[in-house]
């Protein structure tokens, strides 16, 4: 299942948002949740922790193109390109710069097999532009968060563009709103009344959740800080972060986005499936 995280407008913490979906999904053996930074303009988890280029967002859409071979039942195959980050999370981490991401993501896009393998990719688009790569692996994907701020502009923007965002429920893609910015301005139907879309997740100011998912320097001392040290140690075991509204807010949304019924592919199949979705958002973007 793709989970796509994105924005049509503005910058409300996309990469985070992301990081902390993939920290906090429900996960088991069998099911390693995997981020791929897919943001054509840069990444920015592998300098938050200072992690090495490769493997990356460019082997791993090197590795799209080759034939779609059969991936045994419970083997993620995106963690031969995954690194896992101090907090606990993979990643499959992108360059900063853009000209080194926007033709890596455009391939991912034309054939998301790979991502379509894995028990859960939570895919982190960035901004979505008309026509941009990222379209491709928002129509392949099986859900998509729109994190978008709660100011009146914000979403007026956001209600602009209800001709791509009505093409994601054609193209058969769920989709639903994260609010950011804390300010309970407006009632949950009154956002979708005015945009078209639910409400899924309104995401808490968090400083020490988005401080540990960031890789920021942790003071010494600090209760706080120790459990947020145990919990890394401790990986997958998402109850201790309750006291984490970031994470606690995080794991809601992804457990619900888990027990959703996915849909039934196609009968041409999931690449091109995939594809077909894009050329619809294409064509309404």
């Amino acid at each position: 299942m793709i989970v796509s995280v994105c924005s049509l407008s503005g910058a409300p913490g996309v990469t985070t948002l992301a990081a902390a979906l993939t920290a906090a999904w429900p996960s088991s053996p069998l099911t390693v949740p995997v981020m791929v930074e897919a943001d054509a303009s840069g990444g920015d988890v592998k300098t938050w922790h200072r992690l090495s280029a490769e493997p990356g967002l460019a082997s791993l859409a090197a590795a799209s193109r080759r034939p779609n071979p059969d991936v045994a039942d419970g083997v993620n195959p995106l963690l031969e390109y995954a690194t896992e980050t101090p907090p606990g999370f993979y990643a499959v981490t992108a360059e900063a710069a853009a000209h080194h991401c926007e033709g890596a993501v455009w391939q991912l896009g034309q054939r998301p097999w790979l991502l379509k393998k894995a028990g859960a990719a939570v895919a982190d688009l960035g901004r979505i532009t008309p026509r941009g790569p990222g379209l491709g692996i928002l129509g392949a994907s099986g859900a998509a968060v729109i994190a978008v701020e709660e100011e009146p502009a914000h979403l007026a923007r956001l209600a602009a563009c209800s001709v791509l965002t009505n093409g994601l429920e054609e193209a058969g893609v769920r989709a639903g709103l994260a609010l950011t910015g804390g300010r309970d301005r407006f009632t949950d139907a009154e956002i979708c009344a005015q945009t078209g879309l639910p409400v899924w997740a309104r995401i808490p100011h968090d400083t020490l959740g988005a401080g540990f998912l960031r890789g920021q320097e942790l003071p010494a001392g600090r209760t706080v800080w120790a459990r947020a040290r145990s919990w890394a140690r401790e990986r997958r075991d998402v109850g201790p972060v309750d006291w984490m509204p970031l994470l606690r807010c995080a794991r809601d949304l992804a457990e619900r986005l888990d027990t959703a019924r996915p849909r039934t592919p196609g009968e041409d199949g999931p690449a091109q499936q995939g594809r077909d979705r894009a050329v619809k958002l294409e064509a309404v973007a």
